[in-house]
C-alpha cells in the first residue's frame, strides 16, 4: 500500500485529511483517500473492502495484471468479483453497474461460490444482500440470474436455523413444540432439525418418543 500512495503522491495526487472525510467514507474503513486537482480520487483498503468482504486470494487469483513498474503493480478485479462487491451495496448506482456487468456475460457459479466462501468466514450472511440486489435486478431491468434462487434457499435456512437454535436454547425441545412456536409445519422443522444434526450444531436424543433436540 505504501508504494500505490507513494506513486500517486509522485503524480500530484494529495492525501485527504482525516477532517476532509464525510462520515458515511469513515463507517467504510478506508485506509487512505489520495486525490488530485481535477477531483479524481483512489479510495484505498486494505484487505477489507468498506467493512464489508475481504479480498481473498481466490479473487487475487482471479485478477488481471494491467500494470508493472518496480514494486508497484496494480491488477483489475474480476467482472464477477466486482460484480459481488456491487451486490452487498445499497446504492442504487452500483445496481446500474450489475446490470451492465450482468449483460456482459458472468460466471454465476462463481460469484455464488465466493459469497459463500466470505459469508462462512466472517459469519457475516452476505447472501441475504445479494439475493435482494438480484430481486431488485430482475423487478427493475428484467435482469434474471441463474443463483437468485439457491441464494434465497440458503437465506431462508441460515434464518431458519437461527431460529431454531434460539428457540431450543429457550426450551422448546420437540418438534410439535418447535413448529408452534416457529409458525413452520412439521415437516420442514424435521428437515432443518436433521440437517442441523448432520452440521453437528444439534443434538437429537431417540431413547424415548417424542424425540428431543438439544445445542451442541
Amino acid at each position: 500500500m505504501g508504494t500505490l500512495v507513494e506513486s500517486l503522491a509522485n503524480i500530484e495526487y494529495h492525501l485527504l485529511e482525516n477532517s476532509s472525510i464525510s462520515r458515511q467514507y469513515k463507517k467504510m474503513e478506508i485506509s487512505r483517500i489520495m486525490e488530485n486537482e481535477d477531483g479524481f480520487r483512489w479510495d484505498i483498503f486494505n484487505r477489507s473492502i468498506c467493512n464489508a468482504l475481504v479480498f481473498s486470494v481466490n479473487m487475487a487469483s482471479r485478477a488481471t495484471e494491467f500494470y508493472s513498474k518496480r514494486q508497484l503493480i496494480l491488477s483489475l478485479a474480476s467482472k464477477e468479483d466486482i460484480f459481488l462487491f456491487k451486490g452487498i451495496t445499497e446504492r442504487e448506482a452500483d445496481l446500474d453497474d450489475m446490470r451492465l456487468l450482468a449483460e456482459s456475460s458472468l460466471d454465476w457459479q462463481v460469484i455464488k461460490t465466493e459469497c459463500r466462501n466470505q459469508s462462512l468466514a466472517s459469519g457475516r450472511l452476505w447472501e441475504s444482500a445479494l439475493v435482494q440486489n438480484l430481486i431488485d435486478l430482475r423487478t427493475k431491468y428484467q435482469v434474471r440470474s441463474p443463483i437468485e434462487k439457491e441464494l434465497q434457499r440458503i437465506v431462508e435456512e441460515k434464518l431458519s436455523e437461527d431460529l431454531l437454535i434460539k428457540l431450543i436454547a429457550n426450551g422448546h425441545t420437540t418438534i410439535r413444540n418447535i413448529s408452534k412456536a416457529a409458525s413452520l409445519p412439521d415437516y420442514l422443522v424435521r428437515e432443518y432439525t436433521e440437517k442441523m444434526a448432520q452440521k453437528g450444531i444439534l443434538k437429537i436424543d431417540k431413547t424415548n418418543r417424542p424425540y428431543k433436540f438439544s445445542l451442541v
